[in-house]
């Protein structure tokens, strides 16, 4: 199956972006920031699809303008039309593009993604809540698709910021070998209650002269069923820019949230997750990671629903 095998594979990069982009460094205060440009065009916005109602190809980008060139990143995946069980994407992959002097622009992806995606539009008036355009995407998805390319219009449409909590259960396993001193399950059920807060647009400017941008988010998390922790904290504001990244945080884009958390026995869990629809009704995980502690190499799985 063409799709998992490309989100396992992402995973996989995923974890190894994570480090290389955000680093492992942190500093006990965040650097100093620069002003963040205005633009309607910023934002979380859902730009097209539904997970929930099985409604491809999706798509769902934060977007952040810095004088006339334009940065996002997010979610997107396409499904082949004839094998739906067929499919790639991406989480957290950027996107870049300029606008011209007329106020439209083209934003687009890394050539060397296996998905290549193309995202054009016209900068909307002040005050406008939602803008249009056309997106295209293309690639080799499948023996059944090799030549895969979807073109429609779309109206963007803001994913409301993220202040809420998820709960359920989530099943273990080990994709990786456990760490010498674990004697406990190879696989097991725990429960999890995570809450998640959004907050403002950070811009900061790293010693390479790039600026990064991004919506941070902080959040608690609770653990019954482990037999390594039971609680830890998710907190954005140990930022670094002595190098060329910054030290790990956590935020969202589009529909995909990252979250770094502190557990009690020492150890991180990395939780990369996606919203099942644009209501944000459930977080479905596609891993959450332990790194460090007993519990090394554990990775979670399942889908948290919103608490009402």
């Amino acid at each position: 199956m063409r799709l998992v095998t490309a989100v396992s594979l992402f995973l996989l990069l995923a974890g190894s972006s994570a480090d290389a982009q955000s680093g492992t460094d942190a500093s006990s205060t965040a650097s100093p920031q620069i002003p963040i440009p205005s633009s309607p065009l910023n934002g979380n916005w859902n730009i097209a699809g539904n997970r929930q109602k099985n409604q491809f190809p999706l798509l769902s980008m934060f977007l952040q303008t810095n004088g006339t060139q334009i940065i996002a990143s997010g979610d997107y995946q396409a499904v082949c039309p004839n094998s739906p069980r067929d499919g790639s994407g991406g989480i957290g992959g950027g996107l870049h593009g300029e606008i011209a002097p007329d106020g439209t622009f083209t934003l687009k992806n890394s050539p060397r993604a296996t998905i290549q995606v193309e995202i054009s539009g016209h900068v909307p008036a002040e005050g406008a809540t939602t803008w249009s355009g056309e997106y295209t995407l293309t690639g080799d998805l499948s023996s059944k698709c090799p030549t895969y390319r979807q073109t429609n219009t779309f109206t963007a449409t803001p994913l409301a910021p993220l202040n809420a909590t998820f709960s359920g259960s989530l099943t273990m396993k080990y994709f990786e070998p456990p760490s010498p001193a674990y004697t406990g399950p190879q696989t097991y059920e725990a429960k999890f209650r995570i809450t998640a807060t959004q907050g403002a647009v950070v811009s900061q400017r790293l010693n390479t002269g790039d600026v990064h941008f991004h919506l941070p988010l902080t959040g608690t998390i609770q653990v019954k069923g482990s037999p390594c922790f039971s609680r830890g904290v998710a907190d954005p504001l140990t930022y670094s820019t002595h190098g060329s990244v910054l030290s790990r945080y956590s935020s969202i884009s589009g529909d995909s949230v990252n979250m770094w958390f502190a557990m009690n026995d020492e150890s991180q869990l990395h939780i990369v997750a996606v919203f099942t629809d644009p209501s944000e009704s459930a977080l479905l995980m596609t891993n959450a990671l332990v790194i460090g502690g007993k519990c090394d190499h554990q990775s979670f799985r399942g889908t948290l629903n919103a608490e009402k």
